[in-house]
């Protein structure tokens, strides 16, 4: 986000049956600022929404400027941009400030927005719902974020994601018959356990290709079984490949 500070992520999803891309500032997450208790929503139209209505060529190019150059004048009109969701043709950003501040906001969309429809609405939010029960990620795409820091990780570093190489993954319980349990369960879906050192947990190996599909299938897999074994899963990691 041009101009904006804050902590900022993405993750697919669907919303109203529908793709859906959602941004958010996660440096929220824990405690809001005081005094905005008010919700206010821009939509911008999306002139080229592609066959998943998330934009598509230049428009979006367009649409990025027009959000940073919305979002800077909002920010120097007291408004904290929170988020951002693309779904079904439209553009909608997410802010919060004090009552009654609409038509403050609606001017500034006026001016900067181009040549696009636009749309707008607020409502009393003290408590930033819309932000917690909305915006942010559930558990599973939450992990999706994770997964993908670490494919990112390994990207940077010049991994070739689709070969497989052993990959390593860290489940915790409370006690040694759970773990016990879950290790027999995930060694036959064909994962190598051995306990881990100090706090009661397992270390799995298996060989898999770490492109963020397949892994965040896996890494779900383990998370489902060690939840049902009444385990904690503590994440992943991987060698980096290099193509040949």
């Amino acid at each position: 986000m041009a101009g904006q500070d804050g902590e900022w992520e993405f993750y697919p999803c669907r919303v109203d049956d529908a793709p859906a891309s959602i941004m958010l500032d996660l440096s929220f997450r824990d405690a809001k600022p005081s005094g905005l208790d008010t919700l206010y929503y821009v939509g911008l139209q999306i002139l080229e929404p592609g066959d998943h209505g998330m934009g598509t060529g230049a428009d979006v190019t367009r649409l990025h400027s027009a959000e940073d150059a919305i979002c800077e004048a909002a920010k120097d009109a007291g408004f904290r941009y929170v988020g951002r969701l693309r779904n079904a043709g439209d553009w909608q950003l997410a802010f919060y400030g004090r009552a009654g501040l609409q038509q403050a906001l609606e001017a500034l969309v006026i001016r900067l927005r181009g040549e696009r429809g636009y749309r707008m609405g607020s409502k009393p939010d003290a408590a930033w719902e819309y932000y917690d029960g909305f915006l942010m990620p559930d558990a599973e795409r939450w992990q999706w974020i994770l997964d993908r820091r670490v494919v990112e990780q390994l990207a940077a570093a010049g991994d070739h994601h689709a070969s497989p190489r052993l990959v390593d993954h860290y489940v915790y319980f409370e006690d040694a018959a759970r773990r016990d349990a879950f290790a027999a369960a995930a060694t036959a879906n064909g994962f190598q356990v051995e306990p881990t050192q100090g706090k009661i947990g397992a270390h799995l190996v298996r060989r898999d290709p770490v492109d963020l599909g397949h892994v965040h299938d896996v890494v779900m897999e383990l998370r489902e079984l060690a939840q049902a074994h009444g385990g904690d899963y503590d994440g992943w990691g991987a060698p980096v490949v290099k193509p040949e």
